[in-house]
């Protein structure tokens, strides 16, 4: 009899261990590859009460910065939740930012980059530039810093050193173009302020007094 009671508490307990329910869980949250502190502030602010699996990915889901979470149930220590971030390429008109996916998601109001390209242009040419993004043409070592559209003067693409006007329609050859004609200048020791390439006629060159 002591030996039946003793298996029948084995199995009770056993069963007891593989029956918790979901909502009695806790998690710890693990963020990787996580760049923005406004929007991960905000996720452990929201779930760090929140026990329920269900819940937890409807609010999941709803984060387009999330690329993808893994849960992970564990009985004999805390459970947890991995969540891996989009990596951003460039912020778009100052209030999203855009991965190398073309996946757009909104920036947090806090959120502060110093070192990543800004870009603004209406969404109608998105994705025009989001080839020459994802196509970069070195330009003497010089790092593009924005990238901006307005209806005047076109595209105008502002590196570290050096303004470059490309008009209204990009294609690899302007590219080429300015890599050459800012290989040259800089072989000759002159650094010009503005090169313009919206003229079929040649290029034009502006130097700061």
């Amino acid at each position: 009899m002591k030996s039946l009671n003793k298996k029948l508490k084995h199995l009770f307990i056993f069963f007891t261990l593989f029956n918790i329910p979901l909502h009695s869980a806790e998690f710890e949250i693990n963020f990787i590859n996580a760049f923005d502190e406004s929007s991960i502030s905000e996720v452990i602010q929201e779930l760090k009460y929140e026990n329920n699996i269900k819940d937890i990915k409807i609010f999941l889901d709803k984060k387009k910065w999330i690329e993808r979470y893994e849960i992970k149930r564990n009985f004999f220590k805390p459970s947890s939740i991995n969540i891996f971030s989009r990596k951003p390429i460039f912020i778009w008109n100052n209030n999203s930012f855009v991965d190398k996916e073309f996946v757009i998601f909104q920036k947090s109001e806090n959120s502060t980059f110093d070192s990543i390209l800004s870009i603004n242009c209406p969404r109608s040419l998105l994705d025009d530039i989001f080839y020459f993004v994802q196509n970069p043409i070195e330009i003497s070592e010089n790092s593009l810093v924005s990238i901006d559209y307005n209806s005047v003067e076109g595209w105008v693409f502002q590196y570290e050193q050096f303004q470059a006007k490309l008009g209204k329609n990009l294609d690899n050859y302007k590219f080429e173009n300015l890599s050459k004609t800012m290989e040259y200048l800089y072989a000759k020791r002159k650094n010009p302020s503005i090169v313009d390439l919206r003229s079929n006629a040649g290029v034009a060159l502006k130097y700061d007094k």
